[in-house]
């Protein structure tokens, strides 16, 4: 017998959302009671139900059709997916409040809108909860669970006992704009937007993402696929409620929104769907490594990894010195590699920090190698005219050498990968920092509603607070940009006396 038998559970609205919220609750076992905005609507709702769940294999339990006071009546709970309107947010949650029992707990299935504002709609903010499912509700198994200002101790443990009951994984969070998926991803968005607009095709972008960080989907393919119009709503949205220049809109993506460039339901967005899709663009920039030929490579420098050479020495004729120097560039190490170019050596420079633009030698290679977290070798390597850097034959030596996947990159700072990373491991630190969410639950929510297989805290403690804060830094004096300002909470980890400071503590 399921937890939820004889729950009586409320589902208002029924897009997509709404049809898959209630299949989930019938799955575990609760009667389900369906509503939306005429009968005809509800009917049209239960049918599309049905055939979702005949199309996935499934037999429906006990969904019926109601209108809202006869479905409320004697309910135990209401989930609300209407659209994300407060005006009509308030509107139901009124009718609610008039037609259901005083123990009614009330959740909204809301992306955005304010959970305690809300509680103040129904008149009663202790027994209304966000419980924010992602899409498609029936497959994702993340559930966030947003506590409004007035939301009780008992309710919430309540949704979160509900959201376990239906096979799900609660994560809890204060109510605050985005919430903990949406708000840490803001900047992978924003950064991939940027880039595209600094000069670096979308791929590449893209490729680098999934390349290196091992994201299932570009931040740009993905954002064509949920629609820029979407998500340009929701930054407006954002720098409103946070009132913070980082959080400002890209411009060329408002541009693309007024020439109906919306993205791939309307042809073309970052992509053009009529040329070329995506998955094909990605595997166009990416170049595959080679034959080593026999070539050796070993590292040094201040960052050099213990096992990553392919011979002891590396520095005869055939041979590659790596320097890794993921920091901004010292005097002592322009000097380092200027003393191993002078005593014959072919060099090439692993680091995405922008100060190496400046002081790069002559016939020096530039790129930054990555282990992705599936353990594969990738790499950005720097070609840009404009600056006068181009690909040494040593760079390919190394690529091949190492078996890396490589894009070539512009010298803007942070490069792609350690700039999308960087800046989510610091939105995280602030939703830590200010009492969202917990570093462990951000790390969950990552992992299950985006399929990254590296939450941004354990991004964290691989590269370390101090490397992080550094590129960071490094980013916003060479950009100028308030995007790239450390949090105070990274800030104190990084400069931290302790050895090892606590992860993910305020």
């Amino acid at each position: 017998m399921s937890d939820l038998d004889g729950l009586r559970v409320v589902v208002v609205g029924l897009g997509p959302m709404g049809r898959g919220i209630a299949r989930v609750f019938d799955r575990a076992g609760a009667q389900v009671r369906v509503v939306d905005v005429t009968p005809e609507a509800t009917a049209a709702g239960l049918a599309a139900i049905d055939d979702d769940a005949r199309a996935d294999g499934d037999t429906l339990g006990s969904v019926t059709g109601h209108t809202l006071e006869e479905a409320v009546a004697d309910a135990d709970v209401l989930v609300e997916a209407v659209v994300e309107n407060m005006d009509v947010k308030r509107d139901l949650l009124a009718r609610v409040a008039a037609a259901g029992p005083s123990d009614l707990l009330v959740a909204s299935n809301t992306s955005s809108l304010s959970v305690s504002e809300m509680g103040r709609a129904l008149g009663d903010p202790e027994r209304l909860v966000g419980l924010h499912f992602f899409n498609p509700p029936t497959k994702m198994r993340l559930v966030e669970v947003i506590l409004g200002a007035g939301t009780s101790d008992k309710v919430a443990a309540r949704a979160r006992e509900l959201v376990e009951a239906i096979g799900k994984t609660p994560v809890v969070c204060r109510d605050s704009p985005n919430f903990v998926v949406n708000r840490v991803c803001r900047p992978l968005y924003y950064e991939a937007q940027l880039l595209a607009a600094q000069g670096i095709e979308p791929a590449v972008v893209d490729a680098a993402a999934t390349g290196a960080l091992g994201h299932p989907m570009g931040p740009l393919t993905l954002l064509d696929f949920t629609g820029l119009h979407t998500h340009l709503a929701s930054s407006e949205t954002a720098l409103r409620e946070f009132g913070d220049p980082r959080y400002r809109p890209i411009p060329q993506v408002r541009g693309l929104v007024r020439a109906g460039m919306t993205g791939r339901a309307a042809g073309r967005g970052f992509y053009d769907y009529a040329v070329e899709k995506p998955r094909d663009a990605v595997q166009r920039v990416v170049r595959r490594p080679g034959d080593a030929g026999g070539a050796s490579v070993a590292f040094s420098g201040p960052d050099a990894p213990a096992t990553e050479s392919t011979s002891s020495t590396g520095t005869d004729g055939d041979g590659v010195v790596v320097y890794s120097c993921h920091g901004a560039p010292t005097t002592q190490d322009v000097s380092a590699v200027r003393e191993l170019v002078e005593g014959g050596a072919q060099v090439v420079v692993d680091s995405s920090d922008g100060g190496w633009l400046e002081v790069l030698p002559d016939g020096v290679g530039w790129l930054r190698l990555h282990r992705s977290p599936r353990g594969e070798a990738f790499a950005e390597v720097v070609h840009d005219e404009v600056a006068g850097i181009r690909p040494t034959p040593a760079v390919a030596m190394v690529l091949d050498a190492l078996g890396a996947a490589s894009v070539e990159v512009l010298a803007l700072p942070g490069f792609v990968a350690d700039r999308l990373a960087h800046c989510m491991v610091n939105e995280a630190s602030v939703v830590v920092e200010e009492g969202t969410a917990t570093a462990d639950d951000v790390d969950v929510a990552l992992r299950l509603a985006m399929n990254h297989p590296t939450g941004p805290f354990e991004r964290l403690a691989q590269d370390g607070p101090a490397r992080v804060h550094a590129s960071l830094r490094s980013m916003a004096d060479l950009f100028g940009d308030p995007r790239y300002r450390p949090s105070q909470l990274l800030r104190r980890q990084a400069l931290s006396r302790d050895a090892a400071p606590a992860r993910g503590t305020s």
